[in-house]
């Protein structure tokens, strides 16, 4: 069985290497342990699913190389919503799907 162990949003710099431009994302974040203990983060970016931003993978939205360096400039935890607590809530009767459909996309925190 997986857990939530923690839910934060992390902001990060990054510097390409080749051509010096910089730029910032929040990242959503949610630590998962599981059974046998081994904790995992799951990186969100816009609310989709992406590769952790400190690989290789990170691309230069200025002059397309892959030298990207990101340094960790903040975090903020996120705490999950309490489920007996008396705190606001409804229930939702539309999927996923619906939702993301429903609303205009928004861009990244300082992204390109």
């Amino acid at each position: 069985m997986t857990m939530l162990v923690e839910v934060a949003v992390e902001r990060y710099r990054f510097v390409c290497g080749r051509c010096g431009h910089t730029w910032t994302a929040d990242y959503d974040v949610q630590y998962v342990s599981d059974d046998v203990g081994a904790t995992f983060a799951f990186y969100r970016l816009d609310g989709v699913p992406v590769l952790p931003p400190t690989g290789d993978e990170i691309i230069c939205p200025n002059c397309g190389t892959m030298g990207v360096r990101a340094i960790i400039e903040g975090r903020r935890d996120s705490l999950p919503a309490l489920l007996d607590g008396d705190q606001p809530r409804r229930r939702v009767t539309t999927s996923p799907e619906q939702r993301r459909a429903s609303v205009p996309h928004l861009p990244a925190v300082g992204g390109p």
